[in-house]
């Protein structure tokens, strides 16, 4: 257990900027190169990380995140914006943490929890995904199908002999 501080930049017209998930995508995309592999090291979906990148893409007039096609040269990168924002971020969450480290060390005292440092919550980490073990992984899903079988179906009895047993 322990005390965990996060904040949002918000700017670019007063819309929701940048907070801990959202940097957490960009260093994932920055890292990796791709969504997709972006999206299994933050535990979200595909769709969940497409939908946040082009949230992002639309808070300012230059965009963020920007997208190559093609097989070997296709994927994601940061754009100079996406970057500075990213460093500028992490370089004020650094200070934050250390500014308030001791507020927050009288805090677990007074509360009780224990000094020993604890993992970040799972929401505030980037993994690799070459890490998660198989049963993490989301399989694909696959219709399985039985050539030449059918399945048997229940035949309801004449209505006659319904009614004969109603009775």
């Amino acid at each position: 257990m322990g005390i965990w501080t996060f904040f949002n930049l918000d700017f670019c017209q007063g819309k929701y900027g940048v907070g801990i998930h959202r940097a957490n995508i960009l260093e994932a995309i920055d890292r990796f190169g791709s969504i997709s592999t972006a999206a299994i090291a933050v535990d979200l979906t595909f769709n969940q990380t497409w939908r946040t990148i082009r949230k992002l893409n639309s808070l300012c007039d230059k965009p963020f995140v920007g997208t190559r096609r093609g097989g070997r040269t296709g994927g994601a990168f940061l754009t100079p914006l996406g970057k500075d924002v990213l460093t500028r971020f992490r370089e004020i969450e650094r200070v934050i943490n250390e500014s308030t480290a001791p507020y927050i060390r009288e805090l677990e005292k007074v509360v009780g929890v224990d000094k020993k440092p604890t993992v970040l919550p799972r929401y505030a980490q980037i993994i690799d995904p070459n890490t998660i073990s198989a049963s993490k992984k989301k399989p694909a899903k696959r219709r399985k199908r039985i050539h030449g079988a059918r399945k048997a179906v229940k035949q309801k009895p004449p209505k006659s002999s319904r009614r004969e047993h109603r009775r």
